[in-house]
């Protein structure tokens, strides 16, 4: 799912702008997952301090990443997003040792995030250097992976690792609505909707949203809360 959600973001700039992409994601995810919320009869979070962690982890997950990449790819190929995306991993690995302490370092460990960020520089092909707008596009993706990148132990450390942890539909619900809330003011004053768009562009909108932000994030719950950060978030890799 998250392997076309590169493509539907590309399809979506067709019709809007990289912020309304983003926000948009943001609104159709949040209805599918309050629709399933309300299938489930799960009930949203309730303890303030969950909702404290979720607004972080909105921004980590959500609302600065899809907008970063949206507007990456307004400068770069779809193809190219979802390479920089498979650095998540690298960059997981890289925030649990540094900033959450949750793994040593290790010389097997260092070799390996070695050699992940040797075959990122082959992949751009950086010695074949780069525009100055395709530059600014692979620099916003890569800042958007960072986001996921401690995003994914602020998870398991704040969220899922804990005993009282809610249910993954709970926390993605309560995730994704506080995306939406963070996006909503910039969309309504950046925001702006091309003329005559295609129809398809807001299909594939709503394909990224209810798919790649609902029902995914509810998976990615339910990984995170069964593996370390770094098992979760090799999923990117595909």
């Amino acid at each position: 799912v998250w392997g076309c959600s590169f493509w539907w973001i590309k399809v979506g700039l067709r019709a809007v702008s990289f912020v309304d992409v983003a926000f948009f994601r943001l609104v159709f995810g949040a209805a599918a997952l309050l629709a399933v919320s309300a299938a489930l009869r799960v009930p949203l979070p309730r303890r303030p301090r969950t909702w404290a962690h979720l607004f972080v982890l909105a921004l980590l997950f959500c609302s600065i990443p899809f907008t970063l990449f949206s507007y990456g790819e307004t400068r770069i190929s779809a193809v190219l997003a979802g390479i920089i995306n498979a650095l998540t991993p690298l960059t997981t690995v890289i925030a649990s040792i540094v900033v959450f302490r949750q793994q040593r370092p290790s010389r097997r460990l260092l070799a390996g995030l070695a050699v992940g960020l040797a075959g990122v520089l082959v992949v751009l092909g950086v010695w074949n250097g780069v525009g100055g707008g395709e530059a600014i596009g692979i620099g916003a993706c890569l800042a958007a992976v960072t986001c996921y990148g401690v995003g994914f132990p602020y998870s398991v450390r704040h969220l899922t690792g804990r005993a009282d942890a809610e249910p993954p539909v709970a926390l993605a619900t309560g995730q994704v609505l506080c995306g939406a809330a963070q996006l909503m003011p910039v969309a309504l004053a950046a925001g702006h909707i091309h003329r005559h768009p295609p129809a398809g562009s807001f299909l594939a909108l709503a394909g990224l949203g209810m798919l790649g932000t609902g029902i995914a994030y509810v998976l990615n719950f339910d990984v995170i809360s069964h593996a370390p950060a770094e098992v979760a978030s090799s999923v990117t890799y595909i």
